[in-house]
């Protein structure tokens, strides 16, 4: 006795469940009847492999045999539309309450990166001494600072001197001023 693999019926049901609960993996790329008729690709290439021998010559086989090989083509044809799929964000409605819903970071680093470029040069110094010298470097400085009997906050005088700027000039006040916007 030999099984003869009918597309109509149980197959053909098995696809169209699959695709209600699935369809939204491929739907930017292919029609539900351009689903459908990769589906019976997928069934073809299955005949043409079955049977293997008497032993699994049954309709359980096929089944078995078809459904691993249209989730496999499945998930092929979803990688394919991920890839290619446009995201495209609609404004909310106006008569609409809701606010639209933002992915991403809204702030990024590159106005940092302007300011700290356009800054003066002792304003530059400073901030670099404070991001790029090691912790252990300026722990130092500051006990060496308060060691010396200068206990008080700050210690920006310190820092302009390190520097070679006038003592004078608050270093950190020079950063702070320019950072929140005043003259410098």
């Amino acid at each position: 006795m030999s099984y003869t693999p009918v597309f109509k019926g149980a197959i053909e049901g098995f696809v169209v469940n699959q695709l209600k609960a699935d369809y939204w993996r491929v739907e930017a790329t292919l029609s539900w009847l351009e689903a459908l008729q990769e589906a019976y690709i997928v069934f073809l290439r299955c005949c043409k492999k079955f049977p293997m021998d008497a032993a699994r010559d049954t309709p359980q086989s096929f089944m078995a045999l078809f459904k691993m090989a249209w989730r496999n083509q499945f998930n092929d044809l979803s990688t394919y539309d991920s890839k290619h799929r446009v995201c495209v964000h609609l404004p909310a409605r106006e008569d609409s309450d809701e606010d639209a819903d933002i992915v991403g970071e809204l702030d990024n680093q590159g106005m940092l990166a302007i300011m700290i470029e356009q800054a003066p040069s002792e304003v530059r110094m400073v901030l670099s001494v404070m991001l790029n010298a090691p912790t252990e470097l300026l722990e130092m400085a500051s006990q060496a600072w308060r060691k010396g009997g200068r206990r008080r906050a700050g210690g920006s005088e310190h820092l302009a001197a390190m520097l070679g700027l006038d003592p004078g000039v608050d270093a950190i006040g020079l950063v702070e001023d320019y950072f929140n916007g005043k003259s410098v």
